[in-house]
């Protein structure tokens, strides 16, 4: 049993302080998180594999080096402490399966070069999280290792493809966890889960020794429960120079656009109440608030789908003999790559070039956008509607979770998550930022700024009984 009281160390900032003043033990956090992880699994089965041995381990020679030892050689910050890995990350010695049957006997020789990068950093990595089968939705509702469940209310999706990681945060079980963003897939469960998700600049960190999705589109990230672990985990993956805005001052005063037509038509009033907040809280800490017209990419799901698929077809030629082993709504996304014909595969590409057009062009002179990260609060998982409000009821395969977030991943844009709100229901409301080709750091100095401005502090659910 864990010594640490609850609610003591929940962040990871203050872990590493904690750690690095000698006030705790490696192994004692380690424990903590393996015990959360335990009691959490039967509701939500947020993991596809724990390794407490291993971690328990690793722990234990962290706790035996001498404090000047303990900050690595290379400058990365001091983490040296739990973290949930997404089940498409290549561990060395450990599956990566992708939640998909074809791949459960996929062991790998090496790190992915994100996972590398951690392992400088000293990160104890505990165990891998369900997702999304292959990334290839939105909901985590579809996966061999079974649904994933939010911890805010088991019956209810935690939104994907990165489900488990953000519902492992989300828990309380572990601070940071690694996700992955090809059309929202760390925003949405962030939203969803309420906690903090970053999709980087598409290009600013590694992808090699990931699973694929769409390697044009994929993208790997944090998910966090504060700004500032955010940040320490996202600069332990290889945050680029250029994007480390830090939270320093401006020489001019800050602006956001928030785009109507698109990210407002067909939104829950619930979803559109919390961005009218996060409006509010930015303009109390007197940051310009402006309309944008948020016209003209209403295809953009279609064009990401005609990007997305035949990717998709390409990267996993390995299943084009294992169909009997892949979920048929993830069948159906590999049909229609192969389908497409290269006449229909450059009218994406084109459409895609002109939707990065339209990015570039509303969120010039912005230092970030504002929308909805997702449509609606999350649905129950037998759901196959859901309510927009004003009477409105569409299926959910009509209009997915990752509605609103794919057009950024066409775009290559960063992108930040908050969890900015509760539904009439209870239940986490996201709002996204979207940033200036770079600029990650700027919309995590937003993030911040909002963070401090309305007072937000992380909520953690009651462990089950």
């Amino acid at each position: 049993m864990s010594v640490i009281r609850d609610g003591e160390l929940e962040t990871g900032v203050e872990i590493s302080r904690a750690l690095e003043g000698g006030q705790v033990l490696c192994v004692e956090l380690v424990e903590r998180a393996l015990e959360r992880a335990e009691a959490w699994q039967p509701t939500i089965n947020a993991f596809t594999e724990l390794w407490p041995e291993r971690a328990v381990e690793l722990a234990r020679r962290v706790d035996a080096l001498p404090r000047p030892e303990w900050r690595p050689i290379v400058e990365l910050p001091l983490l040296f402490m739990p973290l949930a890995v997404k089940d498409l990350y290549d561990v060395a010695g450990y599956r990566t399966t992708g939640c998909c049957a074809a791949y459960r006997d996929n062991v790998r020789a090496e790190d992915s070069a994100i996972v590398a990068r951690l392992r400088e950093a000293e990160v104890i990595m505990i165990g891998k999280t369900n997702q999304h089968e292959l990334a290839a939705g939105g909901t985590n509702s579809v996966s061999a290792c079974g649904r994933t469940g939010n911890p805010w209310a088991p019956d209810r999706i935690t939104g994907g493809s990165s489900g488990g990681s953000a519902a492992a945060v989300a828990a309380g079980i572990v601070p940071l966890a690694l996700g992955s963003d090809t059309g929202g897939s760390i925003r949405i469960p962030a939203a969803l889960c309420g906690t903090f998700g970053l999709k980087p600049t598409t290009g600013q960190l590694p992808t090699g020794g990931m699973m694929p999705l769409a390697p044009s589109l994929d993208c790997p990230g944090p998910i966090a429960a504060t700004v500032a672990d955010l940040q320490l985990l996202y600069r332990a993956m290889g945050e680029p120079p250029q994007a480390n805005g830090g939270l320093g001052t401006s020489p001019r005063g800050l602006r956001i656009g928030v785009p109507d037509g698109y990210f407002a038509k067909g939104v829950h009033p619930d979803v559109l109440a919390v961005v009218a907040q996060v409006q509010a809280t930015f303009a109390s800490a007197h940051v310009t608030v402006e309309p944008v017209d948020g016209h003209g990419i209403e295809d953009a799901r279609l064009v990401w789908m005609g990007v997305c698929t035949p990717e998709f077809f390409e990267a996993h030629p390995a299943l084009r003999n294992r169909r009997d082993q892949v979920s048929p709504s993830v069948l159906a996304w590999l049909d229609q790559g192969e389908r497409m014909s290269e006449q229909e595969r450059a009218d994406a590409r084109r459409r895609r070039s002109e939707i990065a057009r339209w990015f570039r062009d509303r969120v010039e002179g912005f230092d970030a956008l504002l929308i909805p990260t997702t449509p609606y609060p999350a649905p129950r998982s037998d759901d196959e509607h859901v309510d927009l409000g004003h009477g409105r009821v569409v299926r959910i395969s009509e209009v997915s979770p990752g509605w609103l977030t794919c057009p950024v991943n066409l775009a290559g844009l960063p992108s930040l998550s908050l969890p900015a709100g509760r539904s009439s229901e209870g239940l986490p409301i996201g709002v996204s930022l979207v940033g200036n080709k770079d600029a990650d750091g700027m919309l995590l100095r937003l993030a911040a700024m909002w963070e401090e401005t309305a007072g937000y502090r992380p909520q953690r659910p009651h462990l089950p009984v």
